[in-house]
């Protein structure tokens, strides 16, 4: 018998399949401090320190400036990193954020973890790792086959908001794209599917 998670994903999978590109990025998951409150307005008309937490740096830049082009259509002020900023392997990416955040007058710190899954024959779902530090968080990728042998690849986003004054995670949510050959496409569908929720959640 399958776990309980790989029933769900295996759901999921089979559901993104049948509704292919048309449909958008599907929430899977969602938590939100109850301290924090349904209308904090955290990020909204804030500078937020954005970062995504990719092992590729290929999908890492195309993911940051999705997620960058987006927040700022949503009314915030998206800030990055500045160049050669040291950050430790073996401690959480999330926590070592804050501080360069204050410094630049950041209200809250987004980390975007985007996950995917090697391509194969068929139908196939693979369990990606968000890897931040020491800490980890499975993710979902979804494969299928398009024509002869050309992948088509789904990612999975985890979206974490970092409350830069008390230093505590405030919210997280987890979405699931459709297959796709795309990937820019599917990581900005992410980003706008992860801050429309964080916007319903009146962090925006």
């Amino acid at each position: 018998m399958k776990p309980l998670f790989l029933r769900r994903a295996l759901s999921i999978a089979a559901l993104t399949v049948l509704a292919g590109c048309a449909s958008g990025p599907q929430r899977e998951a969602e938590w939100i401090d109850p301290a924090l409150g349904s209308d904090s307005r955290i990020m909204r008309g804030e500078k937020v320190l954005i970062a995504c937490d990719a092992y590729d740096a290929t999908i890492r830049q195309i993911c940051q400036d999705r997620l960058f082009r987006v927040l700022a259509a949503k009314g915030a002020t998206p800030v990055v990193l500045p160049p050669g900023t040291p950050l430790l392997n073996d401690r959480e990416l999330d926590g070592q954020l804050v501080s360069s955040a204050a410094a630049t007058g950041a209200r809250a710190v987004l980390v975007l973890t985007p996950a995917t899954v090697d391509g194969g024959s068929g139908l196939s779902l693979g369990v990606g790792g968000f890897s931040f530090g020491q800490n980890s968080a499975a993710g979902i990728g979804l494969s299928a086959p398009i024509g002869f042998g050309r992948m088509s690849t789904g990612f999975a986003a985890n979206a974490r908001v970092t409350d830069t004054r008390s230093a505590r995670m405030v919210w997280s949510s987890t979405h699931v794209a459709s297959p796709s050959t795309d990937v820019g496409a599917q990581v900005e569908g992410l980003s706008l599917a992860t801050l429309e929720a964080a916007q319903r959640a009146g962090l925006l």
